[in-house]
């Protein structure tokens, strides 16, 4: 990947999380002397502590930092914005790149790039575990937290499993050389404006394939199935429900073309929703030839993400279950199917954005929970969707974590299960999905 040609570039770096971090750390090897710009909307004492001590230290640095931070952002030729980061409307978009878009420049054809509003990270790790043990030199990067420009010179042979967001998609006008596409659900609405957006943002992952390219996805979500229609690469389908599927299950059995793969009885993930993400894996490693041998080891060993319907243990009699990733309905709905009938107490809601909650009302009637402990903003939202379906239930309102666990050892009974699943997304009293769930462990563990 060719940075020198930014050489005589004036440079702003636009979002200073782990992505913005890396692209500095690239930049910086690549332009010792070169004074490089930063910006945030966070304040200083705010920034990682990593980030806070290559900062004091570099000399060639010009900070931007809280609610003004993208005041000068027109004097830039080059701005490379972090996923996620709103770019103030007055920039020309020429002038915005990001990791994903160089990168696949660069790597396109190396590429299996994996999408889907919910599964995302749990399919990419299953392809790169199942690659890894089938002998292929494999990379695992993007959403799920190594930023691609962290494997700028690994072999050339290299094949990138890269999860992609919509944050990373939107930008994008290449699409993988293998594109996974799991399901979708309205989601970042507050970012997107709009579900069409979105859409046209997670289209990316496929919109540009050619017909040398492959398109993996669920024929189960007939949205998805419609829009991958026009896509001229060669279609492989993963499907619960259809046989004629190119991966399905059947009766306790997962097959490939119409043969056995293994029974599901062997996965330790939990749910219908988790044996999507295994069909999606099990496409991809067949393109590469993987054994059969291989793919079942590397899916019998594989244990659930954190945050992702994670087992944390049982006290006090009650199984504790951390499902943090489940920041819409869709979500919470599947990991309630998945512990069915012995969830007894759940805990939802967070920062809102704006989705129906009524599915997961009507889901939530039918599994006759006893225990409802709500999070604002959205826990008023599903108390009110929940009282309509006349839900007969205990609700309790708590603000923080620690109540909010305090309440759970109160209420439930042993031997049933507390699942935190909140259907919402944690940025109002949290700092992201992975500090609501190391939370919620944390005061489990430390309860008393």
């Amino acid at each position: 990947m060719d940075l020198k040609k930014y050489e005589n570039k004036k440079i702003l770096i636009l979002g200073l999380g782990q992505e913005g971090y890396s692209t500095f750390k690239l930049l910086r090897k690549t332009f010792p002397d070169k004074t490089i710009s930063l910006a945030d909307q966070k304040e200083f004492d705010l920034l990682e502590e990593d980030f806070k001590n290559v900062v004091s230290k570099d000399k060639n640095i010009q900070l931007y930092l809280g609610s003004d931070y993208q005041k000068d952002i027109n004097s830039y030729d080059l701005i490379f914005k972090s996923p996620g980061v709103i770019v103030s409307e007055q920039v020309a978009l020429g002038k915005v790149t990001s990791q994903a878009e160089l990168f696949f420049t660069a790597h396109r054809d190396k590429i299996i790039g994996v999408t889907g509003t919910k599964g995302k990270s749990t399919t990419a790790t299953l392809i790169y575990k199942i690659l890894e043990a089938a002998g292929i030199n494999t990379e695992l990067i993007g959403n799920i937290g190594k930023p691609p420009f962290d494997s700028v010179g690994k072999k050339p042979n290299t094949i990138y499993v890269y999860e992609l967001s919509s944050y990373q998609l939107e930008q994008l006008n290449q699409s993988p050389h293998i594109a996974v596409f799991l399901n979708l659900f309205k989601e970042h609405l507050d970012y997107h404006k709009s579900f069409e957006n979105y859409i046209a943002a997670k289209l990316n992952i496929f919109k540009w394939q050619k017909s040398k390219d492959f398109l993996v996805f669920s024929e189960d979500f007939d949205h998805v199935e419609e829009l991958a229609r026009a896509c001229p690469a060669t279609k492989l389908t993963f499907s619960l429900k259809k046989k004629t599927s190119s991966a399905y299950t059947s009766d306790g059995i997962i097959y490939f073309e119409k043969r056995k793969i293994m029974d599901t009885v062997d996965i330790k993930l939990q749910g219908e929703f988790n044996l999507n993400n295994v069909l999606a894996a099990i496409i991809v490693a067949k393109l590469f030839r993987a054994p059969n041998d291989k793919i079942v080891a590397a899916l019998k060993s594989f244990k659930p993400l954190k945050h992702r319907l994670e087992n944390v243990g049982t006290y006090k009699g009650i199984t504790f279950y951390n499902d943090s990733i489940s920041t819409v309905p869709e979500a919470t709905m599947a990991a309630l199917e998945a512990l069915s009938p012995k969830v007894s107490t759940l805990i939802v809601g967070g920062f809102n954005r704006g989705i129906d909650f009524s599915g997961l009302a009507e889901k939530i009637a039918k599994q006759k929970i006893e225990n409802i402990i709500l999070f604002p903003e959205t826990g008023e939202k599903i108390k009110r969707e929940l009282v309509e379906y006349k839900v007969s239930c205990k609700y309790f309102n708590v603000d923080n974590m620690k109540d909010a666990v305090k309440v759970a050892f109160r209420v439930t009974k042993p031997e049933t299960i507390c699942l935190m699943s909140p259907a919402s997304p944690s940025y109002n009293l949290f700092k992201n999905f992975e500090d609501r769930g190391d939370q919620y462990v944390d005061q489990i563990k430390k309860f008393k």
